[in-house]
């Protein structure tokens, strides 16, 4: 499988995602809207590939579930929402007021 990153189409700084390709060709988009970082991340990215692996499921796409190497899914899943709630965290902690 091969992930995207992907981001609203309107530029809006809550939302995030990505986009997978399965083995078979097929593709899939899962987003989040958000205005707090993702946490944990790693219960996150187990739930988004359970959701993938449900979807494949109900396509009757069983070998793209096979060959599909689950626990590198997983990480690089987790990688995508940690460099989603960096971005996030530096454009909330960027307007924050300083102390003197």
């Amino acid at each position: 499988m091969e992930l995207w990153p992907a981001e609203s189409t309107n530029t809006d700084p809550n939302v995030g995602g990505f986009i997978c390709r399965f083995p078979s060709g097929a593709t899939k988009q899962v987003a989040w809207r958000t205005g707090a970082p993702i946490t944990p991340t790693l219960d996150a990215a187990k739930a988004y590939a359970a959701q993938l692996i449900e979807h494949l499921s109900s396509q009757a796409l069983f070998d793209d579930m096979e060959r599909t190497n689950w626990a590198s899914a997983v990480a690089a899943i987790q990688k995508i929402i940690s460099d989603w709630n960096d971005k996030l965290r530096q454009r909330l902690y960027s307007n924050a007021p300083t102390l003197q």
